[in-house]
Order: C-alpha cells, then sequence, then structure tokens
C-alpha cells in the first residue's frame, strides 16, 4: 500500500468487532475485508454495515465465495496470492486514478485495512471476480446472475455495450463490451470472427468464402481483418 501515494492506512482490525468500531470512527473510503474472521465472517460483518458503507474489496484464497460476494455488491474480489496490478485495478474501480507503472507484489491485510479515496464506481462485471478463465463465467442478466461454463457458449453477438450469448437451449443479453468478455474466454477455444461475432472453434461445422456456418446452422460472416487469423487458428487442426 505505500507503492501507492494516493492511499493512506487508517487503520488494521484483527477481529470482526474492532473492524465495526474502526470503521464506524474512521469512516474509511475503502475497506479490505477477509472472510475468514474471529468472532464472525467477513459476509456476516457486511449485513452489520448501514447502507451507505465504504467500499468493500474481499479479500480471499477461495474462489467459490464469488457468487456470494456478488450478491453482497462487493467493488471487488481479489483471490490470494494478490498481485501489485491487480490491487491497483481493485482501488482504481475506487479512485478513477491511473495505475501507477509498478511490477512488484504487495502483500494482502493482515484482516482489513482502510483508506481514502473517492465514491466507488458502479461495478457491472470483472472477469476475475466472475471466475474468469476457471471454470465457469457469472454473468449479470437483468436482476440474475448466470452461471455458465466457456465451453457451453456456441457464440456471442456484439450489440454496442450489450452483448447475446448463444448456447444450446438459451440465448442471454448482458451489459458488457465486446473486449471485456474477448478478455474472459480462453482464447485457445474462442475466435473473433469480426467486430460483432465470437464464436467457440467447436461449434464451426464449415468456411465457405467469408461465412461460417455453425452446428446449429446459424450463418456468421468471417471479418476482412479476421480472416487470415481465423484460417491460421484452424489450419493447425487441418487433416
Amino acid at each position: 500500500m505505500q507503492k501507492v501515494p494516493f492511499l493512506e492506512l487508517a487503520g488494521i482490525a484483527e477481529t470482526a468487532t474492532d473492524a465495526l468500531f474502526l470503521i464506524r470512527d474512521m469512516k474509511p473510503d475503502i475497506v479490505f475485508l477477509d472472510i475468514e474472521m474471529p468472532e464472525m465472517t467477513g459476509f456476516e460483518l457486511l449485513k452489520l454495515l448501514p447502507a451507505t458503507r465504504p467500499a468493500m474489496i474481499m479479500i480471499t484464497a477461495d474462489p467459490s465465495y464469488a457468487l456470494e460476494g456478488y450478491e453482497h455488491e462487493l467493488t471487488d474480489y481479489l483471490l490470494k496470492p494478490v498481485s501489485f496490478e491487480r490491487f491497483l485495478k481493485a482501488v482504481n474501480k475506487v479512485d478513477g486514478a491511473r495505475s501507477p507503472k509498478h511490477s512488484t507484489s504487495l502483500p494482502e491485510p493482515p484482516g482489513k485495512t482502510h483508506s481514502s479515496t473517492k465514491e466507488p464506481q458502479e461495478q457491472v462485471l470483472d472477469t476475475e471476480f466472475s471466475g474468469a478463465r476457471n471454470d465457469f463465467l457469472l454473468l449479470k442478466e437483468n436482476k440474475k446472475l448466470i452461471k455458465v461454463a466457456p465451453s457451453e457458449i456456441h457464440f456471442i453477438e456484439g450489440m454496442r455495450d450489450y452483448l447475446k450469448l448463444y448456447w444450446s437451449d438459451r440465448v442471454a443479453v448482458i451489459h458488457m463490451t465486446m473486449a471485456k468478455i474477448e478478455e474472459a474466454l480462453p482464447p485457445a477455444q474462442f475466435l473473433r470472427v469480426n467486430r460483432s461475432y465470437i464464436v467457440n472453434k467447436k461449434v464451426i461445422r464449415e468456411i465457405e468464402g467469408n461465412e461460417i456456418t455453425t452446428n446449429s446452422g446459424r450463418k456468421i460472416p468471417i471479418g476482412v481483418t479476421y480472416r487470415a487469423n481465423v484460417l491460421a487458428a484452424l489450419q493447425r487442426n487441418r487433416i
């Protein structure tokens, strides 16, 4: 934390009770919160805080808490070990400041620490927070959270700041950009075929000219600037 000039450590609490009093007295802008603490869990502590609480950033070694964390409207969810770059990304969601270029690691706070920043920004969905590049993605559609394995997604259609995700039995519309979802998907499994479509390789049945036909019969155009990359990626499986 000493490497970030706009952060100031306001205090450290070893127990949940100490944290409640510290938050009340210091009124910090950010709280870094462990899940497993003496007396009560981090989630139990969250329920005791007023509605106008600080920005909450959860730190844990267990990714299985991601769904519960999202339901508590956390600003971010950090998995241990936390790199300095990932720490800055979480802080900048609250502060809006540009990330300094550092590459060293930052030790995690033992329980919670507090610092002064600006008001928190609304979080749509963070890829690491959602379990991206692991076994599943956690996507928000309206007021629902949808858990889907990347392998189940057939293709994705972009519509400005919204996406349509197609899989075998349904279509979901989520608020996210193509660039954001592309970062979350396994690059060895998905191809960006034009500005508006990302396709799962396994559902490509044939390519004719500049057009892909999926197993379901959906025809998707290949963009001129994307064609070389698409063909190069598929050539590895050619016999």
